[in-house]
């Protein structure tokens, strides 16, 4: 194939997945209720139950699948789209009211007469003028639910064919409703009475249609779904899924007069591999039948292409994989199993430059392929991969999101389980397709001391291009971090990224859980003796009674009360994921996924019972390192140092938004020092906070025995979190964005060097991901060998400093205000938001001003 060709090939398959509005799919929705329905009175176990109606999807949906494509199919019968993970529930009263204008307007209605009986029942009149004395002083509107249904919004719309919609609205939702994870999670976590009652009536308030978070406290929300996974598809691809299967019927056999919960087990896995190998037989035939139609449409090009997966899908995955073409088929049919059985899961790919060597080498020894072809496979590969990362999030929170999330890395480089240098051919040629395809997900290059040097020089190549995609771990960091989290020396060489920025080991970390807490929001309680502020009104009696400002006769005191505050945070944090991992443990397990697991089948256990491991429950450090660090110092040197003014004055200053208060404001934002800019003192005051959460995170366990472990990353709750803040003591004004993830709040004075060393004082060695964003403009790496040196030299003196990871957006301010004025022209800029890669003109305007506020080192 010419190589205009091949080009033109996937600046086709990337303009479809940019410009075409993807379709909400109700078909997996649909047979995964129609199992259901016919299941719900049999005295089966809740995996058989999953397994069963997961098996019914992929007997009978349609699978997509195009001509024009050398990787075969999909996982909706659009080339665009989503199923709906209906049993989840996660976005189930979203679609329910945000597809019909007359719901959201009643939505809107009940919200606010729900908000009017509460402040009535909970505010005294002084506490509603001052609330609205407040508001008025915010330089940004609340966040809206607008009136813009999802297939007419700005931000991220969707379709949805009109039977289906009113199939989904009468029929389906109907049916699921209090029956959800989502729902059931919610119930029991309320039964937990976490919080005073008044802050659920707070909560129920609020117009949130998306149930993707449970919020549990001011401070402190859980993830609604367990997720974020490297599963070991390369066994399923060496071995096959019929060899599986046989696999499981020979332990039935042997198991016949074992227990009887080991019994369904066994039934259960073997339920789950026959809808699996189902779905790629289907495959198989799809192909075919599309195959026959290019034939009789004299489609000579999509002929080609077409029998070549045939003959691909006719062998792997239900067999094993034999060449670099049929690996990466296997591996695109597999990711759509999994995908589908736990749809917005976040299954990366893992080490695909480990995984796929053998085959591609194989391929090279014999002539059968260049490395110009595999890398056009490769790209074609991450741009499928990028299309599963949408989510249908409610409009109200749709200014802060985009339609790719970018958050399925692919890792490369690193180390070999036994701790040589892992990188090889194939991890240049997937830099190169990353750059290529333009495709907006995360690639992650582990280096090493030992690793080459045109591994570097790649990187910062690529990085000099404007290529934004690109992140850096440092495996001595990560790996101490894994180690010291209990991941033996060789899981710990072996480590791939998930979600974000998040260390998992394929096949053995079953299921990241994921909290978060709101460092500024638990500081504000410790501020106000545990009540907090927030833009829709005070809430009394969310934290710890810890003592009035005035109480407090020294800075030590401050911190005592808020470290008191966070410990209560994570208490909270801890039951309440408990509670929830009971609830899929109970009535959604995951037989799908526990395929894809290594000691599942040992243990006998399915992944939500810790089948795999004993899981990770990720913590979240939100909303931020940098404005709570920045905070505790302005206190510390003006209040109890320096004393210009009062706790209780500065307090005043933020309710009013700093409007009226200048001196003070002034004296605060021209404190020097901050964080960021390689103090000691501040760089203490971040350690000291973040070692007191590592140490507290240890004190307790989850549902499965596992363990908490911290991670640094915001996502996007930055933003979010920030619109529905007061103003902060670093100055911080009302409704404004935090610093996202590991950055500092744009008061560097002495440029990157002295942002990575503050970033570098956290102990990343108890640290199981974090994203640390630097904005670069493209002067600052390039495009000579001088100026690329000095950047690796800077990368390479800040991980030998303890930094664990770094994710640059090489972008000027400029560029990016042209790419909100004229998007068309400048639609394949990729940046880093949190700890992902996002298209910046798909991003909210909110999330593009945010990144453009970010400080730009040159």
């Amino acid at each position: 194939m010419s190589k205009p060709h091949c080009e033109d090939r996937i600046a086709r398959i990337r303009e479809r997945y940019r410009t075409e509005t993807p379709f909400i799919s109700i078909q997996r929705a649909r047979l995964y209720t129609e199992s259901r329905r016919e299941t719900d009175s049999e005295k089966i176990s809740s995996g058989s139950r999953v397994a069963l109606a997961m098996k019914n999807v992929f007997e009978k949906m349609e699978i997509h699948v195009d001509a024009a494509d050398r990787i075969a199919g999909a996982w909706t019968e659009n080339y665009v789209g989503i199923p709906i993970d209906i049993e989840r529930g996660l976005f189930n009263q979203t679609l329910e009211v945000e597809l019909d204008g007359a719901a959201m307007a009643k939505r809107k209605v009940e919200s606010a007469l729900k908000f009017v009986r509460f402040a009535a029942r909970n505010y005294s009149i002084p506490d509603i003028v001052g609330t609205a004395v407040s508001a008025a002083k915010f330089d940004v509107p609340p966040p809206s639910l607008g009136s813009a249904t999802i297939d007419k919004r700005r931000v991220n719309p969707y379709r949805i064919r009109s039977a289906d919609r009113r199939e989904l609205l009468e029929d389906i939702l109907p049916y699921w409703r209090g029956k959800t994870a989502a729902d059931i999670v919610r119930r029991d976590v309320a039964a937990l009475r976490l919080c005073p009652d008044s802050f659920s009536e707070f909560i129920d308030a609020l117009p949130a249609t998306a149930r993707e978070v449970t919020i549990i406290s001011p401070a402190a929300a859980i993830g609604t779904w367990q997720g974020h996974l490297v599963l070991d598809y390369e066994t399923a691809m060496s071995r096959g899924l019929l060899a599986m299967r046989e696999d499981v019927k020979d332990r039935m056999r042997r198991a016949a007069n074992g227990p009887a919960n080991e019994a369904d087990f066994l039934r259960t896995a073997k339920t789950a591999l026959d809808g699996a190998v189902a779905f790629a037989e289907r495959l198989s035939a799809a192909v075919e039948a599309a195959l026959n139609r290019a034939g009789k449409a004299g489609d000579e090009r999509g002929r080609a292409f077409l029998s070549q997966s045939l003959a691909d899908c006719r062998v792997a995955p239900l067999h094993p994989a034999r060449s670099f073409r049929q690996v990466v088929q296997s591996f695109w049919t597999l990711k759509n199993i999994s995908d589908l059985a736990m749809p917005f899961n976040v299954h990366a790919p893992g080490r695909l430059d480990q995984i796929f060597l053998p085959y591609f080498r194989r391929d090279i020894e014999r002539g059968e392929i260049s490395g110009d072809e595999a890398r056009e496979i490769l790209e074609e590969l991450f741009l499928k991969v990028m299309s599963h990362n949408m989510r249908p999030g409610s409009s109200l929170t749709a200014e802060f999101t985009q339609r790719y999330e970018g958050s399925e890395p692919v890792t490369l480089g690193g180390l070999t389980r036994s701790g040589e240098d892992a990188t090889n051919e194939l991890t240049y040629i997937m830099l190169e397709a990353a750059e290529r395809s333009k495709a907006s997900l995360n690639f992650v290059v582990r280096l090493h001391p030992r690793s080459p040097e045109k591994l570097c020089r790649e990187t910062a190549k690529i990085h000099s291009r404007c290529v934004s995609s690109v992140s850096m771990m440092n495996d001595e960091i990560c790996f101490a971090a894994m180690v010291k989290s209990g991941f033996s020396e060789e899981d710990a060489n072996d480590y791939a990224i998930t979600g974000c920025v998040d260390m998992a080991v394929a096949g053995r970390t079953g299921g990241e859980g994921f909290s978060s807490i709101l460092l500024c929001r638990a500081l504000d309680m410790a501020l106000r003796n545990g009540d907090t502020k927030t833009a829709a009104g005070i809430v009394k009696g969310a934290g710890l009674r810890t003592g009035a400002p005035d109480s407090f006769k020294s800075f030590e005191q401050l911190l005592g009360a808020f470290f008191a505050q966070l410990d209560n945070e994570i208490a909270k944090i801890a039951a309440a994921a408990r509670a929830r991992d009971a609830v899929y443990a109970r009535i959604l397990p995951a037989p799908n996924i526990s395929l894809f697991l290594k000691e599942t089948l040992d243990s006998m256990k399915d992944m939500t019972e810790g089948g795999a491991d004993g899981g990770v429950e990720g913590v979240l450090l939100m909303s931020s390192v940098a404005n709570v660090t920045d905070s505790l110092f302005t206190i510390k040197k003006l209040v109890f140092e320096r004393g210009l003014f009062s706790l209780a004055r500065l307090i005043r200053a933020m309710d009013d938004n700093f409007k009226g208060h200048r001196r003070v404001r002034t004296a605060v934002l021209s404190l020097p020092g901050k964080w960021g800019n390689g103090n000691p003192e501040s760089d203490d005051i971040a350690r000291s906070v973040t070692n007191h959460i590592f140490r507290e995170l240890k004190k307790h366990k989850t549902y499965k025995g596992g363990f908490l472990a911290p991670f640094i990353n915001s996502m996007t709750a930055h933003t979010i979190d920030g619109r529905m803040s007061l103003a902060t003591p670093d100055g911080r004004r009302a409704g404004m964005p935090f610093a996202a993830s590991c950055n500092p709040y744009n008061v560097e004075k002495n440029g990157p060097t002295g942002v990575l060393k503050s970033i570098a004082a956290i102990d990343f060695t108890e640290v199981l991901g974090c994203a640390a964003n630097i904005r670069l403009h493209p002067s600052a790496i390039g495009g000579s060998d001088e100026t690329r040196d000095k950047w690796i030299s800077l990368i390479k003196t800040y991980f030998r400093l303890g930094g664990e990871q770094l994710q640059p957006t090489v972008a000027s301010a400029e560029m990016l205000r042209c790419a909100q004025k004229n998007p068309g022209a400048h639609r394949d800029i990729i940046v880093k938001v949190g700890g992902y890669s996002a298209y910046f003109t798909e991003l909210g305007r909110e999330i593009q001003n945010e990144i453009i506020s970010r400080s730009e080192h040159s």
